[in-house]
């Protein structure tokens, strides 16, 4: 046995170094698998959604009557192969991470308040969302063509008087910024119904609100309204993709274009408290972390509160490790890019959503008892009043 040590010894030895190198150059490694072959201009995209289908929409409501508000949501990214730029509606490996992980831990937090209306889309690739190039960027143009089409049916079939609360996540964030952008701006009777736009997994650049965002703003309290809530959050075990966040992310331009992120002031508003403090917000705030995977959307999973603690920190939201490992971003080979199959702050989600829909609701009531300002005056030729003879 003792002749065979050597032998034994040097497998050993080449595994541990092979497992190193594995482990070093995972990131890499995960990226080579999943970037598609083809350039985009040489692939034909799948077909476009036909929205009014109820097949194109993960959520669409039975009876939106009978909640607060409406809840427009973007879901994140869950198509992960090399085969196409763009991953078809009907991709089974897709709809079922869409189904099982992504809708319930995102969607999830809004559906006790809100009708949930959510699109299937034309989503890039995951690996769309680490180049610059032209193929990675007319991907994700491509995505938010579908997401726009599906937003302008849900507006043609709901009711436009009710609140509305905008929801995005990493990839479904980019998309919504882009709703943003494109219908909030200079849409006042749509803007008024806003209760909040939640921006998650997504670089916000403070920049935007005044280019881009000029007529939106930040939420800087739990009070405010008709504003934009943003947070990155991860640990801070996870400092390469804090980096890359915070310099390799992109956001849409004034033209249409995607711009990269270059160290620009990030907007960070902190969930246990609803602010833009740096200052850290203990667990004693947290009202609860969830996992809803698996279950049946529309669920309510059981809550976990005071589990993290956490603090705004250069843009992220760097937040505590939790003692709970199925409230961990996994690591390994590519995971902590998927669809999380958890939401650390799940209960405060739906706590802040629900007081931002009463108070845009009281606001509302408020402006319809009030007529506008009289913005100029108007000369009339003829009297309407007759006068007395």
């Amino acid at each position: 046995m003792a002749r065979f040590a050597p032998i034994i010894g040097f497998v050993v030895l080449t595994m541990i170094v092979a497992l190193a190198a594995i482990f070093t150059f995972q990131d890499k490694i995960s990226l080579s698998r999943i970037k598609p072959r083809t350039p985009f201009q040489a692939y034909t995209p799948p077909p476009p959604p036909e929205y009014g289908a109820r097949g194109a929409w993960i959520l669409w409501p039975s009876e939106p009557d009978l909640k607060a508000a409406d809840v427009f949501y973007v879901h994140s990214t869950t198509y992960y192969k090399k085969r196409n730029w763009n991953g078809p509606i009907t991709s089974l490996s897709a709809d079922r991470g869409l189904r099982r992980a992504a809708a319930p831990n995102e969607a999830g937090p809004f559906m006790e308040i809100g009708a949930v209306y959510g699109p299937r889309y034309r989503q890039a690739t995951l690996f769309s969302s680490f180049t610059h190039k032209y193929d990675g960027i007319a991907a994700r143009q491509l995505a938010y063509k579908d997401v726009q089409v599906a937003f302008e049916h849900y507006l043609k079939t709901a009711d436009p008087k009710r609140p509305l609360i905008l929801v995005g996540y990493d990839q479904g964030a980019l998309h919504t910024l882009g709703l943003l952008k494109d219908y909030f701006q200079t849409d006042t009777a749509l803007r008024a119904r806003l209760a909040a736009a939640y921006i998650i997994g997504q670089a916000t650049p403070v920049s935007l609100f005044d280019e881009v965002l000029k007529s939106s703003s930040p939420c800087t309290t739990s009070e405010d309204i008709r504003c934009v809530i943003s947070y990155i959050d991860l640990e801070s075990r996870f400092e390469n993709e804090i980096w890359r966040m915070r310099n390799r992310s992109m956001v849409w331009s004034e033209n249409g274009g995607l711009k990269t992120v270059e160290s620009e002031a990030l907007l960070c508003v902190n969930p246990l408290s609803w602010t833009t403090t740096t200052d850290y917000i203990g667990p004693e705030h947290h009202l609860g972390a969830a996992s809803a995977t698996g279950l049946r959307l529309g669920t309510t999973p059981p809550a976990i509160s005071k589990a993290i603690g956490a603090r705004c920190i250069d843009g992220i939201l760097v937040v505590d490790t939790p003692r709970q490992e199925f409230l961990r971003r996994g690591r390994l080979l590519g995971a902590k890019w998927r669809a999380k199959s958890f939401n650390l702050f799940y209960r405060d989600l739906t706590a802040d959503a629900e007081r931002r829909v009463h108070l845009v609701k009281e606001k509302l009531k408020e402006e319809s008892r009030f007529l506008g300002p009289i913005e100029e005056a108007v000369d009339l030729n003829v009297s309407p009043v007759n006068k007395v003879p």
